[in-house]
């Protein structure tokens, strides 16, 4: 079972989304989130309505997530990957934020040294 849907009011007729429903198109709106997710963060696709206000949320919270930028090692790749890119750039406010981003590393850099001197004392 991997989606349900509510064709019906109550809870107690939700029936089994199937490839008859996919084919018969059964509006979005009865189709409820997958298991785990919560049906808050569907509203959206649930009531399309302001969709001027949803552009600009669906700007604020991007839908890909980067989990994969916890680890430091994955982070200081796409720190240099941007670092390239705004330094490639002809774009003097590109490159300032180039420099900044130059600049964060370097700190980066001597925090690491002051770390590893204050565990050697």
């Amino acid at each position: 079972m991997s989606r349900i849907s509510g064709l019906h009011i109550g809870i107690e007729h939700l029936s089994e989304v199937d490839s008859a429903h996919d084919l018969a198109g059964l509006p979005e709106r009865y189709v409820l989130p997958p298991d785990g997710h919560s049906v808050e963060a569907h509203f959206d696709a649930l009531y399309p309505a302001r969709r001027a206000e949803q552009q600009w949320l669906d700007l604020a919270r991007p839908s890909r997530h980067f989990h994969e930028l916890l680890r430091p090692q994955a982070f200081r790749q796409a720190l240099a990957q941007l670092r390239q890119t705004l330094e490639a750039s002809p774009d003097p406010h590109l490159h300032a934020a180039a420099q900044l981003i130059a600049a964060r590393s370097d700190d980066e850099q001597l925090l690491h040294v002051a770390l590893n001197l204050l565990h050697k004392v």
